[in-house]
């Protein structure tokens, strides 16, 4: 038979470690059920905060010969934003700055061209570039003598003609960028001063 001495403490320490585990459990359960409540009033900001803009854009299409036109959608949520300028240079004296441009993550300077000329945006997207070919903005069309050229600005070197395309220029918060209608030479450089 077991001695009562041992029995007792036995008890004794199973008792204690059923308070310390009840204790740490309750502790926890509220932690948990705080961390609940948070997470549920952060969504129901989140949801207020965000308000979904949409513009739509259509496109031509050329692959393998073929042109289709196509008609896209750019959706984004208001809240989580940075911003970008954006210049439009209509070629004719009319430049219209485009300050605090709301971008999304992940947006480049295509997809803020649509939003802020409300998708009055005429251009040709080539897949296997990657591409849209902006042919007109807000009305005014590329011709035979003149162009669109998409021009971005760093503190360093100021203005310069883009490299790449406006699908590859991503619209980060604080960049800057301009379109400008200007002729262009035969190597389709243009003659314009930058903006």
């Amino acid at each position: 038979m077991a001695d009562p001495k041992k029995l007792s403490v036995i008890i004794v320490v199973l008792i204690a470690g059923m308070l310390v585990s009840s204790t740490l459990a309750a502790f926890y359960f509220l932690r948990y059920d705080q961390a609940e409540s948070d997470a549920s009033l952060y969504l129901t900001e989140l949801r207020q905060a965000t308000a979904t803009t949409v513009q739509t854009t259509t496109s031509t299409l050329i692959s393998g010969g073929e042109t289709t036109t196509v008609t896209s959608t750019v959706t984004g949520t208001r809240g989580f934003a940075a911003t970008t300028d954006i210049l439009i240079d209509l070629g004719n004296g009319t430049r219209t700055w485009y300050n605090g441009t709301e971008v999304q993550p992940g947006w480049n300077v295509y997809l803020a061209t649509v939003v802020i000329t409300n998708g009055d945006l005429n251009d040709t997207w080539y897949p296997q570039y990657g591409e849209h070919l902006v042919n007109g903005i807000d009305g005014v069309q590329n011709s035979q003598s003149s162009s669109w050229f998409l021009w971005s600005y760093n503190r360093t070197s100021s203005w310069q003609v883009a490299q790449v395309g406006a699908d590859q220029l991503p619209a980060y918060n604080g960049s800057v960028y301009a379109w400008s209608y200007c002729a262009l030479t035969a190597a389709y450089a243009p003659v314009c001063a930058s903006p």
